[in-house]
């Protein structure tokens, strides 16, 4: 078999053979063209074109409109993959199929801070947080100083959001009813907060009691959310490993197939000859 991979692989164009190497990378066992073009980093058309030209060569196995790898092949070209190369194509790889977090639940404070305005949306979530007071619901204050928090941390205003995060998590586990979805969020907030501030080691304990609260009331794509927080703080320790690691189990958490991206509004469910 050596010898045969060895000559197909030399005859393959960088492209082939880079996009030959990534698709190692992912845990399942099958792949469709979407989902390898984010993996690349290029047009699905283009992964398209790739993809043919591996089968081609008996080096990737299609079925319909999905893909494998071969065990020995797999095996040939998982090494020629470089660490800091791995770690962007998972990243990739997980933006093409897990759905972003949402902001909050007031409307145009979520507006704001899809746009990346926060220091309007922290004003905005301020005067939220003055209505929940004085309305004296517990339940509604500590979630408007979550938001508030949230959108300090994207000002940078590190200190305050720490201050208004710190009793949060117990807060939320405190109440007649506990809100365990709350706390976890909170617990991620708080994890961003000293990821921010560069102390990766105490986002990381954070992100690890919001993920073992999402394990009991999360849903599995929360959960890979998690782990790819749990990445970024392996990145910036510098610790390779244990964020490719990370980034690995995240697509195995999400559930379902986890190269398929969640159906979204106007979007088909179903797999069609554009899907991944």
């Amino acid at each position: 078999m050596r010898a045969n991979f060895e000559d197909a692989y030399r005859e393959l164009a960088p492209a082939a053979a880079r996009l030959l190497g990534l698709l190692s990378l992912p845990p399942a066992d099958e792949i469709g063209p979407a989902a390898a073009a984010a993996l690349a980093g290029v047009p699905e058309a283009e992964a398209r074109e790739l993809l043919a030209a591996l089968t081609e060569r008996g080096l990737v196995t299609a079925s319909g409109d999905r893909f494998s790898l071969p065990g020995d092949v797999r095996d040939e070209v998982r090494a020629k993959v470089g660490q800091d190369e791995a770690e962007a194509a998972l990243r990739r790889l997980l933006d093409h199929t897990l759905t972003p977090a949402t902001a909050g639940d007031d409307p145009q404070g979520a507006a704001l801070l899809d746009r990346e305005r926060w220091a309007e949306a922290a004003e905005v979530m301020q005067e939220r947080l003055d209505r929940a007071e004085q309305d004296g619901d517990p339940h509604a204050i500590l979630v408007a100083r979550h938001d508030l928090a949230r959108a300090l941390v994207k000002t940078g205003a590190l200190d305050r959001a720490i201050d208004l995060l710190g009793p949060l998590p117990e807060e939320f586990a405190a109440l007649p009813d506990p809100d365990h979805r709350n706390r976890a969020r909170a617990l991620t907030t708080l994890g961003e907060a000293y990821l921010r501030a560069r102390r990766p080691v105490a986002a990381t304990n954070f992100f690890g009691q919001a993920l073992e609260i999402l394990r009991k009331h999360g849903t599995p794509r929360e959960q890979a959310a998690m782990f790819v927080h749990i990445a970024d703080a392996a990145h910036q320790r510098a610790d390779h490993a244990a964020e490719t690691a990370a980034l690995i189990q995240a697509l195995l958490t999400q559930g379902g197939d986890p190269l398929e991206p969640p159906p979204r509004a106007g979007r088909s469910s179903r797999r069609g000859a554009g899907g991944s």
